[in-house]
């Protein structure tokens, strides 16, 4: 992995939308494994664990028992269990939370990030998409004995991948292979995607602030509302089956110099002072300076476009279309 740290042609400054490569060491990997591994996690988590194997990958999410989100994740299977990606910040947190439900299951939790090579890509460059060692289709995943590539949730005609790699002179090989094609850019780039993209992100300031509907992860495939139990599962069921849905999130853009963070309160508008009508998921600058925003609120309030952030009156939050029908 040495190799791969020293390599400095993995860094870039620039911002961009379409057709790049950056490194993904703001990402973080937790293994679980152990014989009772997918029996373990199936009764945690809110994707249904057995309908994935070594090919495909899920969206998925960990709450309390009250329903609300810990963390949202991705999860692979691997030959010696699951690998969960979610951003680095909060690997422990997820960790900890974990640690207190192995009990005498034969379980093992372990941050795994300092053990892959990670970098991320966007791209319609048929050069890239033909690459043998990426997937063809969104959800799918390959595998050989060093490397995990993974497709997830295209944006417009933009393929987006995530690589992590065993072998860091296979990681830079591969990486100059599909650089020759792409820009290489920050990691914003590929948070901007994400934002763009509709795929929220829990950090440490928004633990246990959204039930996952909140955060579209229904729509999204990031739960199972036929599996069997798992913590906050009779919150979440509630929601789906006897309520309606009154907090959904929303996508949006903002004139702002003053990029909002996950967490910032958004209130009617008038307000100085936090009243529950909203809070940001994740905010990102694009190349023009213009903020791309991800927020759960009041459905009324959003589409009445009364909200504003607190703190920045002067900042007006326009609303646009996600890629992906919301929730009802």
């Amino acid at each position: 992995m040495k190799h791969w740290q020293e390599f400095e042609q993995r860094h870039g400054d620039r911002i961009v939308r379409e057709n790049f490569i950056c490194d993904a060491e703001p990402l973080g990997l937790i293994l679980v494994s152990g014989t009772d591994a997918r029996d373990f996690l199936q009764n945690q988590i809110s994707s249904d664990v057995g309908l994935i194997d070594e090919s495909r990958l899920q969206l998925s999410s960990y709450s309390t028992p009250k329903g609300r989100m810990v963390c949202i994740f991705r999860i692979v299977q691997v030959t010696n269990g699951y690998l969960l990606l979610t951003v680095k910040s909060m690997v422990q947190p997820l960790l900890e939370r974990l640690y207190r439900f192995i009990v005498r299951s034969d379980v093992k939790l372990a941050d795994a990030s300092d053990y892959f090579a990670r970098f991320a890509l966007a791209s319609n460059v048929p050069e890239v998409l033909q690459n043998e060692l990426l997937p063809r289709e969104p959800g799918a995943v390959l595998q050989t004995d060093s490397m995990i590539a993974m497709q997830i949730e295209p944006l417009g005609d933009q393929r987006r991948f995530v690589v992590l790699c065993l072998n860091g002179t296979g990681a830079v090989e591969l990486w100059r292979e599909l650089a020759s094609h792409l820009e290489v850019v920050a990691f914003k780039s590929w948070r901007l995607a994400e934002i763009r993209a509709g795929i929220p992100t829990i950090f440490p300031r928004t633990q246990e602030e959204f039930v996952l509907q909140m955060a579209n992860l229904g729509v999204l495939g990031g739960v199972s509302f036929k599996k069997g139990c798992y913590p906050g599962q009779e919150i979440v069921a509630r929601m789906q089956y006897l309520g309606k849905l009154k907090r959904r999130m929303f996508l949006a853009e903002l004139d702002t110099d003053r990029l909002p963070q996950p967490g910032d309160e958004l209130v009617v508008e008038g307000k100085q002072q936090a009243d529950g009508s909203g809070m940001v998921v994740d905010a990102e600058f694009d190349a023009e300076g213009l903020c791309h925003c991800l927020y759960v609120a009041q459905i009324a309030r959003a589409e009445s476009a009364s909200l504003q952030l607190l703190g920045q009156p002067e900042t007006r939050i326009r609303n646009v279309d996600l890629p992906y029908p919301p929730p009802a």
